[in-house]
């Protein structure tokens, strides 16, 4: 009965996603603007880079569902914070949005512009320079699908989505209707960190949101359908200071929360009344010149977390955790770039800590450049494991074509034994052609032997993305080969988008 279940849902996910390429296609002439006011968020971990980091080890099932997810509900911080922790990735633009408490868009007056910005011409300060849109209507209709082995579907995620004026309606695995004005906005339906701009994540709450600016002061407030309550406000001074305080009431449980984002970071506290210990995030970045740059991010907490707060379970079951890059960028000197990053943790109701370390250094023209990256898996254990990573590629451009080929090798080093293990071989190309709109068209294919011999363990990653005016589409799937068995798929992700 469930075998048959998981089937229909296949099936009915396979015909939505072929219908909204379908629909597409017949309704092409109607949707030659909608580009220009399609949502363009790039997030600084893909989706492709998590079915790496799967398949070669360095996460699991479960660490991986839960960061694809997070993408999926447009989470990109978590998004970047995880993979900072399970990868030991640094993840981030060098210049970050410090304004998460800004509740509404009428809280940043026009005159106002980044820190560390100039003016654009002879413009008048008093004067918006956001370019009005061609039209106020349009929208997409998007259904993504993620399969395992067997072809079963593992997830899906549907979504319609209508732009008016002020209005956005979400339909689908969201459910939700949102309208913003000139000094407020509005939210009704399933609420969540995005809505609240809550620099800590939260769950999702069904009920009503409501934010209103009278100048440099805002106020907010929510109710959702299980009595939780909101009360907010925050102080904006320019683009320079942001704060704002929050008071939450659930069922049973009160707490007050207080965030400030600033040029190079942000910061929150969280305390639930009658609990010892608070939520704490810090996260925080630099760039002193266009040659150094750092970042950190952390979380304190105990036992408890102040409801409705959602943390990651690695987060969650470590009482402290934090994260640290710093990097040095020669631009001039074959753009070498010097990064050092260290990964701190520490499980609840122990007093041990556990940390990682990590080196990498890259450099060269694009004809050829290379790479090598010196990982420690345990800085407790003095170091006893280390990864040795050793990368090289090419780059060549033809017009507006993109043309890449890559290799790596990776072993580890045992200093108890004394012994190496079996070297990793990826041999990677790809061809990529820019677009109007920042739109780009991609095919990318990977052979990887994980035991340096490819007839007896091969793995084959490819990935799809097909852009145009009205559609946009992408494929990503993982085969894998091992001895005495034939090639199988290993998992796989579906992705189509209508724009109009």
């Amino acid at each position: 009965m469930d075998t048959e279940k998981k089937r229909a849902k296949s099936a009915i996910s396979i015909l939505f996603t072929l219908a909204a390429a379908l629909v597409g296609m017949l309704f092409s002439p109607l949707a030659t603007q909608a580009a220009e006011i399609a949502e363009a968020q790039a997030a600084d971990v893909t989706e492709a880079q998590i079915f790496e980091w799967w398949d070669d080890g360095t996460i699991g099932a479960e660490e991986a569902n839960e960061m694809l997810t997070l993408i999926d509900e447009g989470k990109t911080q978590e998004v970047c914070a995880l993979a900072e922790i399970y990868a030991n990735e640094p993840c981030g633009t060098e210049e970050q949005a410090v304004f998460a408490d800004d509740e509404f868009a009428g809280n940043r007056t026009a005159g106002d512009t980044p820190a560390g910005k100039k003016r654009a011409g002879n413009k008048t300060a008093g004067k918006s320079r956001v370019k009005k849109p061609s039209r106020h209507y349009g929208g997409h209709l998007a259904a993504k699908v993620r399969y395992d082995s067997a072809g079963h579907v593992t997830a899906h995620r549907e979504e319609l989505l209508f732009n008016f004026h002020r209005a956005t309606l979400r339909l689908g695995t969201q459910e939700l209707l949102t309208y913003k004005g000139k000094r407020g906005e509005a939210h009704f339906g399933q609420i969540s960190t995005r809505e609240l701009k809550s620099a800590i994540p939260l769950d999702t709450l069904w009920g009503t949101a409501l934010a209103y600016s009278f100048g440099a002061l805002g106020l907010a407030g929510l109710i959702d359908t299980s009595g939780t309550l909101r009360a907010h406000a925050s102080y904006t001074r320019g683009k320079v200071f942001t704060a704002g305080a929050s008071l939450w009431k659930t069922a049973d449980t009160y707490s007050i929360m207080a965030q400030a984002a600033f040029p190079f970071g942000q910061v929150a506290y969280w305390q639930q009344f009658g609990e010892r210990t608070p939520l704490i995030h810090f996260r925080l970045h630099g760039r002193d010149s266009s040659a150094f740059s750092w970042r950190t991010t952390g979380y304190i907490h105990g036992d408890s977390l102040p409801p409705p707060a959602r943390l990651s379970p690695s987060i969650a079951k470590r009482s402290f955790w934090t994260t640290q890059n710093v990097t040095y960028r020669a631009k001039k000197f074959f753009d070498t770039r010097v990064s050092a990053s260290a990964r701190i943790l520490s499980p609840l109701h122990s007093d041990s800590v556990s940390g990682r370390l990590a080196l990498d250094i890259s450099g060269g023209p694009p004809a050829l450049r290379m790479g090598a990256k010196f990982t420690c898996v345990e800085a407790s254990e003095n170091c006893r494991q280390t990864i040795f990573q050793g990368t090289a590629g090419t780059t060549r451009e033809f017009s507006t074509l993109l043309a890449m080929l890559s290799g790596s090798a990776r072993t580890q080093h045992d200093r108890t034994g004394n012994s190496w293990s079996r070297p990793r071989i990826e041999i990677g190309a790809s061809v990529s052609e820019k677009k109007s709109g920042g739109r780009e068209d991609m095919f990318k294919v990977t052979l990887v032997a994980p035991d340096a011999s490819p007839r007896e363990n091969l793995q084959i990653r490819s990935e799809t993305r097909l852009t145009c005016d009205f559609l946009e589409f992408s494929l990503i799937a993982t085969f894998k080969k091992s001895d005495g068995a034939k090639i199988r798929p290993a998992h796989a992700q579906i992705s189509s988008k209508i724009l109009f």
